[in-house]
């Protein structure tokens, strides 16, 4: 068919009729490829225009952010500056290193030591790992001054069953008064017990330990020794941090104390620095109690020392 119509159609007809098809197949899409084009190219700008806002916006929250930061760190600054009361606490430990108290903490060749426990319905733990432990220590001329931070289960029945003179259980009449949000809440547990503990002990010395944790056998000899021989004011030493079951345990404990390696149940201080108290408004600048007491005690000034041996057991701490 194709060989018949080349023979009777002349060739510039059929040229002319070619050119006229491709006219009109150009002009048929002519209009929907311009179209496309101008679509992309508006998308194109489009996109490229989003990413320009994107990063803009990108760069504007960044500064927001650093602005911000720089915000909160001068209200927690101003905040912690009211909280901390440091030129008060520095004039304070000055006057009380005049005292008898103080003299007497770093000349008695074997003073008594308190070890303060602060407590909330921990009855099993605290009487088959905490207490047990205090009562092992190589050093004898001590006492353990349990505080219930207004416990109702069976620690005080505990107690009264161990009819150990050097065990004292005291039981606040209602709990502390703490943040509902729990991480806060776990900053600050126990605070008011804890001060009231210290200001009960009868020692030279005050021995911190939490109602889950353990003392290593020589523990108070060791530090007591490193306070007398370097006229410290407060020693503490490594401990053990155990990882939750299967329990492995990990070396922690930094000269200067540094915030996550310090805790007071591994430490030992007179009891004439008792004016040092636990805040229950630490939270608020995002410490827990013990990092916070230490903090302050350090800008103020009291005299600290290392061992640098473990000398605790701390265990994970559950809900109080």
């Amino acid at each position: 068919m194709d060989d018949m119509l080349r023979r009777i159609v002349p060739l510039r007809l059929r040229r002319a009729v070619r050119s006229r098809l491709v006219r009109v197949t150009e002009d048929a899409i002519r209009e929907p490829l311009e179209s496309l084009h101008v679509t992309e190219r508006a998308h194109a700008a489009s996109v490229a225009s989003l990413a320009e806002a994107v990063s803009s916006l990108r760069s504007d929250t960044e500064r927001m952010k650093d602005e911000l930061s720089a915000q909160i760190a001068i209200v927690t600054n101003i905040t912690a500056s009211h909280f901390d009361r440091i030129p008060e606490l520095r004039a304070t430990l000055l006057s009380m290193r005049e005292s008898e108290e103080y003299r007497c903490a770093l000349s008695t060749k074997e003073p008594l030591v308190s070890v303060r426990i602060a407590t909330y319905n921990r009855g099993t733990v605290l009487f088959e790992r905490t207490i047990p432990s205090v009562l092992a220590q190589g050093y004898e001329n001590l006492e353990v001054v349990i505080v219930g931070d207004g416990c109702d289960d069976d620690t005080e029945e505990r107690a009264r069953r161990m009819r150990d003179s050097r065990v004292r259980f005291v039981n606040m009449p209602h709990r502390g008064v703490y943040p509902a949000e729990p991480q806060h809440r776990w900053m600050v547990a126990g605070s008011p017990a804890m001060n009231l503990g210290a200001a009960l002990s009868r020692g030279l010395w005050l021995a911190p330990l939490d109602d889950d944790d353990e003392f290593a056998p020589d523990h108070i000899e060791v530090l007591l020794q490193a306070a007398l021989q370097g006229e410290l004011e407060m020693a503490y030493g490594k401990y053990w941090a155990m990882t939750p079951p299967p329990w492995e345990p990990h070396a922690r404990g930094t000269f200067p104390p540094e915030y996550g390696y310090f805790g007071f149940q591994t430490a030992i201080y007179m009891r004439a620095l008792r004016f040092f108290q636990y805040e229950t408004r630490s939270w608020v600048l995002n410490e827990p109690g013990d990092w916070n007491l230490c903090r302050r005690m350090r800008e103020a000034g009291v005299r600290m020392g290392f061992v640098d041996r473990v000398v605790t057991t701390v265990y994970p701490t559950g809900p109080r």
